[in-house]
Order: C-alpha cells, then structure tokens, then sequence
C-alpha cells in the first residue's frame, strides 16, 4: 500500500491508489480518495437530477394535456416529462462539469448499455462528445448539435442504470499494469481479495458532496456494497456492488 502511494497521479492505477489511502489511513482516508468520490458524485448528482425533476412535474397538467389530445394521440406520461427536457443546457456546459462529468462519466457504463442504446461502444461515446464540442474560455460548446449527442449527454445526466462501483476485472487490470512495471516474477495480490478489502474499507464510511449532503456507505447482507444517498434530504439506498 505505501509502494502505491509513492507512484505518480497519472499512473491509471485509480482503484488501488484509493484502497491504499483507506487502507493506511482508517480515521480520514475517505475525505481523501479520489476517483470513487467522483464516482460517487456523479451518482448523486444524477439522483439529485431526477428528484428535482420528479419534484418539478405537474401530474395533473400532465393528465389534463394527454385527455386534451396535446400529446399527440399516443400521449402519456412519458411524453410529457419528454416534452418539458430542456435539451439546451448541454450547448454550453463548464469546463469542470463537462470534463469531470460527463466526459470521465462515460466509463461508469458498460459498452452494453451504451450499444442498447446507441448502438456504440463507450469508447465510441467518448469519441463522439469530444468531436461535438470545443473548449471556449472555462467552458465547452456544443459545435455539432444532433439529436444523437443531446440524448447521449441526457443519458449521462440522468441514468441510474451505471456499472458496479468498481469490479474485479478492473482491480486485476491495475494489477496486472503494476507487474509490467514490477516485472514478471514479481508476486503480486490476488484481485479479489483486495476486492473485499476495499468493501472492507468503505463500509460504514460517509461521504461528503458539494452540497455537504452525506452519502453513507455500508456492507449489504449478501456481501456487497451500498449506499444511501441523501438527494434534496430525502433519502434514496442503491446497491453498488
């Protein structure tokens, strides 16, 4: 873990790098890891999205718009939540929020669900964000406006259906970038076990969002990891592992 540590912030280690600051710091390393707080964050951010939406919606006007034929005939609730979608706050977006969102966003979906759902794969997703905008002055604008790419960052905006917060494979892979490094012969940890280790070290932690509403991360029953999330003070649990 202290090996770990002394590596470089471009090392795409991310998962080891924050299992080792929990591991070796018990009492204030989970105000201090990295890239499963931005992981986090984004989770919360797309919760507090749709409860503000969800808080927003006039199901009445909505009732009174479809009985009226407004919606066209096939009109429902869907359409009218589709209907209200103010697709024009992705024309412009801030330089952190469009870098540390949506495009570091991308990897927490599989290529599945983005080949379900727009037939490309994640790296294609990545692709097809940075070729849609440009960096202005502290911002990023939309260039190239298509219906494709408003849905893709509305999809990023708004979908729960994200991957695990980190899986096996992806701590054998840093693994397995750490041995290039090491060397062939060199004895290296075996990934589930510090797949454990790292449920191990958030269970019972809280994380703190921008906002300084707090998520509280616990050990589910069957072993795996959730959390519950706090978004406008009302309480939502995910399953994350």
């Amino acid at each position: 873990m202290d090996f770990l540590l002394t590596l470089k912030k471009d090392k795409p280690i991310p998962i080891l790098r924050d299992l080792a600051v929990l591991a070796t710091d018990s009492k204030t390393g989970h105000e201090k890891i990295e890239f499963l707080k931005r992981k986090l964050d984004r989770l919360y951010n797309r919760l507090s999205f749709q409860q503000e939406e969800l808080g927003n919606l006039d199901l009445k006007k909505a009732y009174s718009e479809a009985s009226s034929g407004k919606l066209g005939t096939a009109g429902n609730l869907e359409d009218y939540v589709f209907s209200r979608i103010n697709f024009s706050r992705y024309r412009e977006i801030e330089s952190a929020v469009f870098e540390t969102f949506f495009l570091e966003g991308t990897a927490d979906f599989s290529d599945s669900f983005f080949r379900k759902n727009f037939n490309l794969c994640v790296k294609e997703i990545h692709s097809l964000i940075n070729e849609s905008y440009e960096k202005a002055v502290q911002r990023y604008k939309l260039r190239n406006e298509t219906p494709v790419i408003l849905s893709v960052m509305r999809t990023l905006e708004v979908s729960l259906e994200a991957s695990p917060l980190f899986t096996v494979e992806e701590i054998q892979s840093e693994l397995d970038f750490l041995k290039d490094i090491a060397g062939a012969n060199t004895k290296m940890p075996d990934g589930e076990i510090l797949f454990l280790l790292l449920i191990f070290c958030l269970d019972n932690i809280s994380i703190v969002h921008t906002d300084n509403m707090v998520t509280k991360l616990f050990k589910s029953p069957d072993g795996g990891l959730s959390g519950t999330f706090r978004p406008g003070d009302k309480p939502w649990t995910r399953t994350l592992l």
